[in-house]
């Protein structure tokens, strides 16, 4: 896979690498009553208003957040706009290493579709609960092992990882990504979110995964330097 940014302690927005003790019950997964009832076995979203029927309203968990990123706008933005560390409480949660930061929302017999803004050199995509992130577990970057999965802007392409594979995929620059995962199904879906003519949205898919974890899976975003992810709001 190619290299990722190497990741240096930073502040509040920036996370280190993953841990492989899994994340405490605190951070329950999404209400059921947020998302639509689960139905096995039916088609994958294929347009971007099919995708909104499964919103779902995101918030950084500060508590995993590496020290060299910020975490800002009511805990939906994540900045890492200089090596300025940040001054908090070491955590068996919080990244070591990896400039990485999770959601508090977990997905868990559900699905659940989401969009995020970005500027710079980012990843963005899911980790299992019980991914690693210390040094001492091995790769923690997104997609660096087999519990996490990721996508970037790689300047000319996308890139996709997982377990330290790399696909190219060819598409032009766009700075919103929508991500639609069915955890019960194992389905993991990247996109490019365009506004159109007239101010209508619509996705275009980038890559699908399919993933055989029975585990929670939490929203995460590695960043680089002078880079920033933003979560969007379902109205914008």
């Amino acid at each position: 896979m190619s290299a990722m940014p190497s990741s240096t302690a930073t502040t509040n927005g920036v996370m280190p690498e993953l841990k492989k003790s899994g994340r405490k019950s605190s951070k329950a997964a999404v209400a059921a009553e947020e998302l639509p009832p689960y139905e096995p076995n039916i088609p994958d979203p294929t347009t971007r208003a099919e995708l909104m029927k499964y919103w779902m309203p995101l918030s950084l968990d500060d508590r995993t957040s590496q020290k060299l990123l910020w975490l800002s706008e009511g805990g939906s933005k994540v900045s890492r706009m200089s090596e300025e560390v940040c001054p908090v409480l070491d955590r068996p949660e919080r990244y070591e290493h990896s400039p990485q930061v999770l959601c508090k929302e977990g997905l868990l017999g559900c699905r659940g579709y989401w969009e995020v803004d970005y500027e710079g050199w980012v990843v963005i995509g899911v980790v299992c609960e019980s991914a690693g992130r210390k040094a001492k577990d091995g790769p923690c970057g997104l997609g660096e092992n087999e519990l996490s999965w990721g996508i970037g802007w790689a300047g000319s392409c996308y890139h996709s990882w997982h377990n330290g594979e790399n696909v190219e995929i060819q598409g032009s620059l766009c700075t919103t990504f929508g991500i639609y995962l069915d955890q019960p199904a194992g389905i993991l879906c990247f996109y490019q979110v365009e506004e159109k003519e007239g101010g209508a949205k619509e996705v275009r898919l980038l890559h699908k995964y399919k993933t055989n974890t029975k585990e929670k899976m939490f929203p995460g975003f590695w960043v680089g330097r002078k880079s920033f992810c933003w979560i969007r709001k379902k109205d914008q």
